[in-house]
């Protein structure tokens, strides 16, 4: 069972990856429909809100949360509202793919601050597989001809720098316990978030073609899925092994754009999505073979 815990942490880790990609996929296609990311990002917040409240009380498990972890878990909710808007706002002004290796730079800074804190053991391999990742990242994202502007660079740090603060914070409340409570109350304060300032700025947008509202209503679903997921995922494998699975979810979107919307790959970006798999699976076989050391198990 001890052996368990964590494959089945690396599996829903690398199937929240896989479903975010799927839903940031999806949405290009509402977009095309006559939608807009802020719909969307209303629209998906609040369908993940209510699968997760349908599946606590499916399981009877308890909604309320001690007042500390509640208020930090409210507070979570608006920095996760942020950090999404910041990552869509960039793509207005620079690429999306530099946006994304930008973005991708959280699970460097996650892990920096485990080292940092001393949350976290360093490794030489450890930092060569989060490098691998990245520089696998950067070949995939192809981002050579990619022209910077500094409004959506400062907007992708941000949202790199959101997240980060989530994953950590988001670790620290729940720990070893049960992740969904504290999900619950981030989507709550991000999905009223999100609402207010649709209907303030009058961006509410449905898609006007047949596929387009397939696409945004069932992209969320995906997003409901990964964002439950990734933070159970977290409570079993900890930030650091869970921010360098999350470097699927790019790779992920590459697969899924060239089989969904036709987008080319060359030889160079299949070569980076295989740096960036090959990493992240090396740290994952070398962290099980260490735990199952501590325990004298046989890995």
């Amino acid at each position: 069972m001890s052996r368990l815990v964590p494959l089945v942490g690396i599996a829903l880790a690398a199937a929240a990856a896989v479903s975010f990609a799927a839903n940031v996929t999806i949405a290009r296609i509402a977009y095309d429909g006559g939608s807009n990311p802020l719909s969307y990002l209303s629209l998906r917040s609040a369908m993940a809100l209510l699968v997760v409240f349908a599946l606590l009380r499916a399981t009877r498990t308890p909604l309320r949360l001690p007042r500390r972890q509640r208020l930090s878990a409210l507070a979570l909710g608006f920095l996760m509202a942020l950090y999404s808007w910041g990552i869509l706002s960039a793509i207005q002004f620079i690429p999306v793919a530099l946006a994304t290796l930008i973005f991708y730079t959280y699970p460097l800074l996650t892990v920096a601050y485990l080292w940092l804190t001393r949350h976290e053991r360093f490794t030489a391999g450890g930092l060569a597989a989060v490098v691998a990742a990245f520089v696998g990242l950067a070949i995939a994202l192809d981002i050579k001809n990619a022209v910077p502007d500094l409004r959506g660079v400062g907007l992708a740090a941000l949202a790199a720098a959101g997240l980060t603060t989530v994953m950590i914070i988001n670790s620290r409340i729940v720990g070893r316990g049960d992740s969904r409570p504290v999900t619950l109350h981030m989507l709550t304060t991000s999905t009223i978030a999100y609402v207010i300032v649709t209907l303030a700025f009058d961006h509410a947008a449905l898609p006007g073609t047949i596929a387009g509202l397939w696409a945004f209503f069932g992209g969320p679903l995906f997003y409901a899925f990964a964002i439950i997921a990734i933070f159970i995922a977290m409570s079993k494998l900890g930030p650091f092994r869970t921010a360098l699975t999350m470097n699927l979810e790019p790779v992920s979107a590459a697969i899924l754009g060239f089989v969904l919307l036709g987008q080319s790959l060359n030889a160079l970006q299949v070569f980076g999505i295989a740096l960036v798999i090959a990493a992240v699976l090396t740290v994952q076989v070398v962290r099980a073979s260490e735990t199952a050391a501590v325990k004298g198990e046989t890995p």
